[in-house]
């Protein structure tokens, strides 16, 4: 620990981090995707890295589902979910371009991602599926924690 909130985490990333996300449920856990082509879940308070799987290139973005499941997505065009508990990773889907950005939308239990092939698409994580798409004019690139997209009539 460095300051009073401030902590410093053993094992690393090997190269730039991409995105940090805490558990929905608590501060103590913290999903890191980075482009060392890794995602890592870290126990903040316990300064050790719990799990860490991989993609085939680097890791643009990374969200929680829920407390037990990580959902990521990057360079290599795959969206993948991993149970947090058994260290087991599934393929969902893929994009035709890297995946940009990844978030779940508690309010309608679907998780949301962009890419840069111009589409921005839901997935549901109960079965999990492509629950629809929906091509954008240019590539999804956000600027903040949020995806908007807005339609005018």
């Amino acid at each position: 620990m460095t300051g009073s909130n401030e902590y410093k985490l053993n094992q690393g990333p090997e190269d730039s981090i991409s995105a940090v996300k805490f558990s929905p449920s608590t501060g103590q856990f913290l999903l890191v995707s980075s482009w060392d082509c890794t995602v890592r879940l870290y126990d903040v308070a316990g300064n050790s890295m719990r799990i860490k799987y991989s993609h085939l290139a680097p890791v643009l973005d990374c969200a929680f589902y829920d407390p037990t499941h990580a959902w990521s997505g990057g360079l290599d065009t795959q969206l993948k979910t991993h149970d947090l508990n058994t260290d087991q990773d599934t393929i969902v889907g893929t994009h035709d371009a890297p995946i940009r950005c990844v978030e779940y939308c508690p309010e309608v239990n679907v998780m949301v991602t962009g890419s840069w092939d111009r589409s921005v698409r839901l997935w549901d994580p109960r079965t999990p599926c492509n629950a629809g798409t929906f091509t954008q004019p240019e590539k999804v690139d956000p600027t903040g924690p949020h995806i908007v997209v807005l339609s005018v009539w």
